[in-house]
Parts: structure tokens; sequence; C-alpha cells
């Protein structure tokens, strides 16, 4: 399978804020708008990075999963487009 899904995703929660707004209130009903494997949504869940890039996920694309950690959220680099 292809991971232009997982990029797609990924790459959606940066650049479309409606993507961004489904997925911090319900992230499992985001993902299903996306053909992910079992194992692209788990790692997803997790929040973490680092476990989506052997999946396929760009480096830097993979970094947009932290927006949907609060602490993150109002990073002045996460709302840049």
């Amino acid at each position: 399978m292809s991971s232009y899904h997982l990029n797609r995703l990924l790459f959606d929660l940066k650049m479309n804020n409606s993507v961004l707004e489904r997925a911090s209130v319900n992230l499992h009903s985001a993902m299903n708008e996306y053909d992910l494997t079992a194992e692209e949504k788990e790692a997803l869940s997790s929040g973490d990075p680092r476990r989506l890039r052997p999946l396929g996920a760009h480096g830097m694309v993979s970094l947009y999963i932290l927006r949907l950690n609060p602490k993150f959220r109002d990073n002045v680099y996460w709302t840049q487009k």
C-alpha cells in the first residue's frame, strides 16, 4: 500500500483547518476519511511522529501529528502556512 493517504492526512492537519478541527474532536472519525491501514491508524493514534516515519510518512510531514497535542497547538510554527 502506498503511503499517500498517510501523508495526505498529515498534510491536511497542517493546511486544512476543518480537518484539524475534526481530528481534534474525533481522530478516528477523521482517519476514516482516508484509506489507511490498521497499522497507520494505530501509529497516528499514538501521536508520536517517530512511529509514522517507518510507515512511509515524510519526515517533516510526520511532525504535523503534533498539532493534535494541546501543548503544541499554539506554537507559531504549527499555525504558519
